[in-house]
């Protein structure tokens, strides 16, 4: 009875081992079958015109359009400014002043020359019409009071320090009392409703760019459009790059001059372009191709590629509508039945 229940026992053993030999040969052909059935699951791309744009990035200083310094003409001390960082002045507006006792400026010196050159020339005018001295002799004192009178309004000029062009201050580095030198900037005068910015590339991107290409600039949260305004013909010798001139609308004054801008310069752009991830791209002998699903069958399209950026731009061989396969390339081939899945 026991070596019966033994043999048993070995039988219904041999059996659970084919039965489960048996299961997992059906699982392993069941998954091909299904592929085989149902197709190799893909994503696609529907191609759909669309913008196109690339740029080439650079970092420039972005300053006035226009801009220039007002410098002391003589040194001493300053008694009064009439400005602040931020007001708008018009050409020659007096900004500052030094005193008429400045040492520098010999103001004094140059009224008493001035006045005592008038007395003598309207006192010589009367002696003329008198008839007391001759013409040459009028003719000379009104000589000398016009250089007393160049040299008195040269030193009032030099006392006063003005706008060299209209715009806003932007820069005022001294204060009422400070003492400066002959040629010290005190102020800087910019026209900020416009910038420019200069920045240098390389001989490849020299050829990319072109006068007139759109450009924009990024400071902060503003951002200012602007374009090419010149291109150098020639590489600077100390920069071993080419100079790229750019004008940049400011407004309503949003950004600041002197600061630090990220510039993007438009090198290409088309509004109806078809793009694809470059992973999409592939190559054999025949040249470059793309998979599109074709009545459930995985089909090779050879296409011909333009400019890329992060994507790649297809100008021959794709058509508005056509399913790109962008996922499961590794298991595809031509004519290899397929799945959309989402």
């Amino acid at each position: 009875m026991k070596k019966i229940m033994i043999i048993a026992l070995m039988v219904i053993s041999l059996l659970l081992v084919n039965s489960c030999g048996r299961a997992d040969n059906n699982g392993s052909r069941s998954i091909e079958q299904i592929q085989q059935d149902e197709g190799i699951p893909v994503r696609v791309k529907v191609m759909e015109a669309e913008p196109f744009i690339k740029n080439l990035p650079f970092t420039a200083v972005l300053s006035g359009y226009r801009q220039s310094n007002a410098s002391a003409m003589i040194g001493g001390r300053i008694e009064h400014i009439y400005v602040q960082v931020g007001d708008y002045v018009e050409k020659d507006q007096v900004l500052m002043s030094f005193p008429e006792d400045a040492p520098a400026g010999q103001f004094q010196q140059a009224r008493s020359a001035y006045e005592l050159a008038l007395s003598t020339w309207q006192r010589l005018q009367n002696l003329f019409e008198a008839g007391g001295i001759s013409r040459q002799e009028l003719d000379a004192a009104r000589t000398q009071l016009t250089v007393a009178e160049a040299n008195w309004d040269a030193v009032q000029q030099m006392l006063k320090v003005r706008a060299p062009i209209s715009g806003y201050v932007t820069n005022l580095p001294v204060r009422e009392t400070d003492g400066v030198q002959s040629e010290a900037v005190l102020a800087t005068i910019s026209e900020t409703r416009k910038l420019k910015a200069r920045v240098w590339v390389t001989e490849d991107e020299i050829c990319q760019i072109k006068q007139g290409n759109p450009a924009r600039a990024a400071w902060q949260e503003v951002s200012l459009e602007g374009y090419v305004s010149q291109v150098a013909m020639a590489m600077d010798s100390d920069h071993r790059a080419f100079a790229v001139d750019l004008i940049l609308e400011n407004p309503d004054n949003l950004c600041k001059s002197g600061v630090m801008g990220e510039i993007a310069i438009q090198t290409y752009s088309n509004p109806q372009a078809f793009l694809v991830e470059r992973k999409v791209i592939q190559t054999d002998q025949d040249g470059t191709f793309v998979y599109l699903v074709n009545s459930e069958t995985a089909r090779k399209v050879y296409v011909e590629t333009g400019e890329e950026n992060s994507s790649i731009e297809v100008i021959s061989g794709l058509q508005q509508g056509d399913r790109v396969i962008v996922e499961g390339l590794n298991l595809i081939g031509d004519g290899i039945k397929v799945r959309v899945i989402e």
